[in-house]
């Protein structure tokens, strides 16, 4: 005897098969693999023959960026410039805003910027020694363009960040070529300020500061600039290789450790 199976639970196992299917491709992250890294000397200390890179902020306005949990307080870290003048500031999972900002603190001396929620996630594992080669990879993982991606760039060596206009700093900062990055991404990577750089062991050392398109260039908050944030225990590290490097980003923002940063300037 054939037996048959009602006609609503083929339908269903159809449809639970579609379902699985796009969860599957929404998942996968696009990235190529980079170019192979070639490591050359340590990189030098600060010197006053670093390359100036000028930056120059407007007015505040409405915007986005990217932050991650530095401790499991709810504290989170972004870039100065995508915080500074907001009159409200909220974190986003997916479409949704997650948690409002209790508190924001700028750094007076630095790209950085720290966020207070009650929104408690467990932080990335950081490195801010400094101790980087000429070559080096850095990925930086965020939300550019206002949507999910990333990038990857080989460490070029040390600049100078000048910021001009509604407020001044200056700051050392890593430079970095980028050499790879979400397929389908043009243009610039807007959106991904405030971003965590991440080394080959998983490691954060520095945030997205600044990028210059046209010369395919990312530059980061020096390591230096970030000690005072960073006196917890680190977390364990994971390494991060240029086959997985678009997954690793994947999972993060899945698990609410790279989040989206909204800015609602009044």
């Amino acid at each position: 005897m054939r037996l048959r199976l009602p006609d609503w639970l083929i339908y269903l196992v159809i449809v639970m098969g579609f379902y699985a299917y796009a969860n599957r491709v929404s998942e996968r992250a696009p990235a190529p693999p980079p170019p192979p890294v070639t490591l050359g000397e340590l990189l030098p200390e600060q010197s006053p023959r670093d390359e100036s890179i000028i930056v120059e902020v407007g007015e505040a306005g409405d915007g986005t960026g990217t932050a991650f949990p530095i401790d499991r307080r709810g504290t989170f870290m972004t870039a100065r410039h995508v915080v500074d003048g907001c009159e409200e500031v909220g974190l986003a999972a997916g479409n949704e805003i997650a948690v409002m900002a209790e508190s924001v603190r700028i750094d007076p001396d630095a790209d950085l910027a720290v966020i207070e929620t009650d929104w408690n996630r467990p932080p990335l594992p950081s490195d801010i020694s400094g101790r980087k080669r000429i070559g080096e990879a850095g990925y930086f993982f965020g939300f550019p363009q206002g949507r999910p991606g990333e990038a990857v760039g080989h460490l070029l060596g040390r600049g100078r960040l000048r910021v001009r206009g509604r407020y001044r700093t200056e700051e050392p900062v890593f430079a970095w070529a980028e050499v790879g990055r979400t397929s389908g991404l043009r243009g610039s990577l807007g959106g991904m300020s405030g971003a965590p750089v991440l080394d080959a062991d998983g490691e954060v050392i520095g945030v997205v500061a600044a990028e210059n398109p046209r010369r395919g260039r990312i530059y980061s908050v020096a390591p230096v600039s970030m000690a005072d944030d960073f006196k917890n225990p680190p977390a364990a590290p994971e390494p991060i290789a240029a086959r997985n490097y678009g997954t690793r980003a994947d999972r993060y923002r899945r698990e609410r450790r790279i989040v989206q940063v909204v800015c609602w300037a009044g």
